[in-house]
């Protein structure tokens, strides 16, 4: 499957000033927090210091010039929006198959399936059709009552 470009790139023009420095301020404490903390310390890795200098960059660039903020952010929504894409099929796909998938083969296998509808046999021998002629007359009491 192709992934839409447009679809990616949801900025088309240049963000205001007050998304960059929420960028800015976001990345600049999750960063290090997810790659200098938890990775860290889920496996055991030995403390990083990168983290620490993209935060200390992306903190300069809020103070003294937001407007270059631009291109980090545009890069990280391009590499947001993939991961966005990849993450909604891998999603989606787990839902379908652990979860809706084994529900109707359960429900297939006790024919409790409630769309399927089966024709008696009376009505099904040598039928050229599905339809069934409805005996009973409908009367006010019918109408008011419908169900």
């Amino acid at each position: 499957m192709k992934i839409n470009k447009s679809n990616l790139m949801q900025h088309k023009s240049k963000p205001a000033v007050p998304e960059l420095k929420e960028f800015a301020l976001t990345i600049s404490w999750a960063f290090p927090l997810f790659f200098s903390v938890i990775l860290p310390w889920l496996f055991n890795y030995a403390w990083q210091v990168w983290p620490l200098v993209i935060s200390l960059v992306l903190m300069s660039l809020y103070l003294l010039k937001p407007a270059w903020l631009w291109l980090p952010h545009r890069i990280w929504m391009t590499i947001a929006g993939a991961i966005g894409w990849f993450n909604t099929r891998i999603i989606l796909g787990l839902c379908f198959y652990l979860l809706i998938a084994p529900i109707g083969f359960i429900l297939k296998l006790f024919g409790k399936l409630q769309y399927q509808t089966k024709i008696s046999q009376k009505s099904s021998q040598n039928a050229p059709s599905n339809y069934v002629k409805v005996e009973a007359k409908s009367d006010k009491k019918n109408l008011e009552y419908p169900f």
